[in-house]
């Protein structure tokens, strides 16, 4: 498996991301890459299909803030464009596009959108780990840094399946961890981030006890 191509295509992300947002720069991308890798050592999937989407799946992010939530979608273009440029092989791209499409494509508050394509399932699984244990902390609190949204936020905020709400870094984190861990799509993914989601769910029960002992009314 010639991977020429993806050396060609890590320097171009890591030109286009240098300097940009902690929590979607190339070493998230790289992170969620490693965690499919281990994946594959139990699901049966295309190893090229899955680096190339991993490393494609945020991109879509930078310059596009104001529109998050459709990254996936600039991602895309993006992928169109750099796919033939490294010489990644052409009968391949359709799955890696497929795959930066649907890496998102979950709730989170029930079971992961019905989907068929392997390496969709694994990104899913993949990106969601990288949102537990201390990793997962510090990107979201860099996040809401960026976002300026507050960590404690005294009135509730209704219930939305949008990933992302002007609500407090507590709320989110009550919301997500054990969810993010429950509904991964294969058991080799709750095997590698049960710990973690755990360590995330000790640090929410501290954060909310220090925070209430000054803010609670």
């Amino acid at each position: 498996m010639n991977k020429n191509w993806q050396s060609k295509l890590e320097d171009k992300i890591k030109k286009y991301l240098a300097g940009y947002s902690a929590c979607h720069d190339f070493y998230h991308l790289e992170r969620v890459k490693n965690y499919s890798l281990e994946t594959v050592k139990e699901v049966n999937c295309d190893k090229d299909i899955l680096i190339a989407a991993t490393l494609l799946h945020d991109v879509g992010y930078k310059n596009n803030e104001h529109d998050d939530q459709n990254h996936h979608l600039y991602s895309i273009k993006i992928a169109k464009k750099w796919l033939p440029e490294v010489g990644f092989p052409k009968e391949k791209d359709a799955d890696v596009l497929e795959a930066i499409l649907l890496h998102d494509n979950f709730r989170w508050d029930e079971k992961s959108e019905t989907t068929s394509h392997i390496a969709s399932l694994i990104i899913q699984d993949a990106d969601r780990i990288d949102a537990l244990g201390a990793t997962g902390i510090a990107r979201i609190i860099y996040y809401y840094g960026e976002k300026s949204w507050p960590i404690y936020n005294p009135d509730p905020v209704s219930k939305s399946k949008k990933v992302w709400l002007n609500h407090s870094l507590l709320n989110q984190m009550k919301r997500d961890p054990m969810k993010k861990w429950q509904n991964m799509n294969f058991e080799i993914s709750k095997k590698i981030s049960k710990k973690r989601a755990n360590f995330l769910k000790e640090f929410y029960k501290e954060l909310k006890k220090e925070l209430e002992f000054h803010h609670k009314r």
